[in-house]
């Protein structure tokens, strides 16, 4: 399972990330999520379960065959409940790639890959200095000014390892980022490949401490969040749960 998560500076909804996205990676399903209503704030707990049937009464969705895309409308935490449900639990919608677009990747979705998409001029406030921190690759979109490699030069004294890629929008990616895209993938499907080998080898009963979880994590140099997510998509149950950690 590979899911790519996209966090946005300084783009309005019609400057998506996505369907250039999806012109150089035509296999994904793009997953656009919507909040409306009572928007509730804060992380998803892996650890509160809430039933399908439930979820399903406050969620609209629209599927668009012709675009590979479905997009589901309602309260933010709810939405983030139903796209665990649809890659973990339900056998009639799971996917097996998905790009997730219209949220918060790096806080909705933090154990997905978190791709940073950037439209200068922009403030960076100490939220998105935090995004930038744990963003797995940073994309600026038609930036090739002195300004835009000022802006580069100051994300690489955050994150000197972060690779950072200035692309025009109307040409589609560059092979650069695409190659840079694909070892991406592959390592995050190495990491939870790995993560599925030690609980299968270690943990047969298909479940799992908390500390036992935090001890892989930290063995593995993980997150937590992915270690969960391995978790949830092999029907592990996590016991004696910190709340919150995942």
């Amino acid at each position: 399972m590979l899911a790519v998560a996209t966090s946005y500076l300084g783009l309005t909804d019609e400057q998506k990330f996505g369907p250039v996205f999806m012109k150089s990676f035509d296999d994904f399903m793009v997953v656009k999520l919507s909040p409306c209503g009572d928007l509730e704030e804060g992380r998803l707990q892996l650890c509160q379960p809430e039933g399908y049937g439930d979820l399903l009464k406050n969620i609209q969705k629209s599927w668009n065959a012709s675009q590979s895309l479905l997009e589901l409308r309602g309260p933010k935490v709810k939405l983030q409940r139903m796209v665990r449900y649809m890659f973990f639990f339900d056998e009639e919608k799971k996917f097996e790639k998905v790009l997730l677009e219209g949220c918060d990747g790096i806080t909705d979705f933090p154990w997905a890959v978190q791709i940073v998409v950037i439209q200068l001029p922009v403030k960076v406030l100490e939220q998105d200095l935090e995004w930038i921190r744990k963003a797995d690759i940073i994309v600026l979109l038609d930036s090739e000014s002195e300004a835009a490699r000022d802006f580069a030069t100051g994300m690489k004294t955050i994150r000197p390892d972060i690779p950072i890629f200035s692309e025009k929008v109307q040409e589609g990616l560059s092979n650069d980022l695409k190659v840079s895209l694909e070892v991406l993938f592959a390592d995050y499907i190495k990491k939870r490949n790995r993560i599925k080998d030690i609980l299968n080898s270690r943990h047969p009963e298909l479940q799992i401490s908390c500390t036992s979880a935090h001890r892989m994590a930290g063995e593995l140099g993980v997150s937590l969040f992915l270690v969960g997510s391995v978790c949830d998509e092999l029907g592990y149950r996590i016991t004696q749960c910190g709340l919150g950690c995942f």
